[in-house]
C-alpha cells in the first residue's frame, strides 16, 4: 500500500529524512512516534505530496509519488490528512467544508454531498453541528468535523499528523475514540501522535524515529515492553513519566 525505499529528504543542507526504509499494508494502523523534530510529521507528509522526497523511491497504492507526470488530485483523492490544526473554512458552515472537496474534485451532486457529509458527522458524534460555523466549535469538535471532511472523500488511506496536540486535555478522548472505530473497520492510518495510550491500544506496529532516521519498528506490546534502541529506551522514559 505505502513503500518507501531509501528516501531521503532535504531542506537545503538540512537533512531531514535519511536513508528511510518503511512498507505499510493495506488496513493497517502504523503509528509514528520520536522526539520533536525527527522528521515525524515529515515522512507523513511525503505520503500525499505536501512535501517532495530528494531521492529514493516512495509508492503509494501503486503510484510512485515522486514521479513529476502524476495526478496528484488522483493521488491525494485517495489519502485524506487529518492535521494538528483543523485547516477548517472559517466563513463556511460545517456541512459546507465537509462537501466542498466531494463537490469539486469527485463531481457529486449537493444532495450527494450532503447526504454523506451527514452519514460521517453522525459517525463522528456530532450530526447537530452541520450547520454551524467552525468559530462555534470547540477544539474536538472542529477536529472531527476534519476528520469527517477527510472520510468523505472516501479515500483508501487516512493520514494523522498530532491531531490531538493542539486540543484541550477534556476533548483529546473523543477524537481519539473516533480514530479508534476507524481502525476496528480496517482503515489504512498513519498516525504521528504522542500518545502513547493510543499507540498501544490501536497500533499494529510503532516506528520510532529520531533524527530522520528509523531507529526501530516493532508491534506494541513488544515495544512498550522493552524497546531495543537506548534513543527508544530514554524517549519512552520521558514521555511516560511526564
Amino acid at each position: 500500500m505505502i513503500y518507501f525505499h531509501q528516501v531521503n529528504k532535504y531542506y537545503g543542507d538540512f537533512h531531514v529524512l535519511k536513508d528511510i526504509n518503511l512498507t505499510i499494508n493495506q488496513g493497517e494502523v502504523v503509528v509514528i512516534i520520536g522526539p520533536s523534530g525527527s522528521g515525524k510529521s515529515t515522512l507523513v507528509r511525503c505520503i500525499n505530496r505536501l512535501e517532495t522526497i530528494s531521492s529514493g523511491e516512495l509508492i503509494v497504492d501503486g503510484v510512485k509519488v515522486n514521479d513529476k507526470q502524476i495526478n496528484i488530485n488522483e493521488l491525494r483523492r485517495n489519502i485524506g490528512m487529518v492535521f494538528q490544526h483543523f485547516n477548517l473554512y472559517p466563513h463556511m458552515t460545517v456541512l459546507q467544508n465537509i462537501t466542498l472537496a466531494p463537490r469539486k474534485v469527485l463531481g457529486m451532486s449537493e444532495k450527494e454531498a450532503n447526504d454523506i457529509a451527514m452519514y460521517y458527522l453522525e459517525k463522528v458524534g456530532i450530526p447537530d453541528k452541520a450547520n454551524a460555523y467552525p468559530s462555534a466549535l470547540s477544539g474536538g469538535q472542529q477536529q472531527r468535523v476534519a476528520i469527517a471532511r477527510g472520510l468523505a472523500m472516501k479515500p483508501k488511506i487516512m493520514l494523522f499528523d498530532e491531531p490531538t496536540s493542539a486540543l484541550d486535555p477534556e476533548t483529546i478522548g473523543e477524537v481519539l475514540d473516533v480514530m479508534k472505530q476507524l481502525a476496528k473497520e480496517g482503515m489504512t492510518m498513519v498516525v504521528v501522535t504522542h500518545e502513547m495510550g493510543f499507540a498501544r491500544e490501536v497500533a499494529d506496529r510503532i516506528v520510532f524515529m529520531d533524527q530522520g532516521r528509523i531507529l526501530e519498528e516493532a508491534p506494541p506490546e513488544e515495544f512498550f515492553a522493552a524497546p531495543k534502541e537506548e534513543r527508544a529506551r530514554v524517549f519512552l522514559s520521558r514521555i511516560l513519566n511526564h
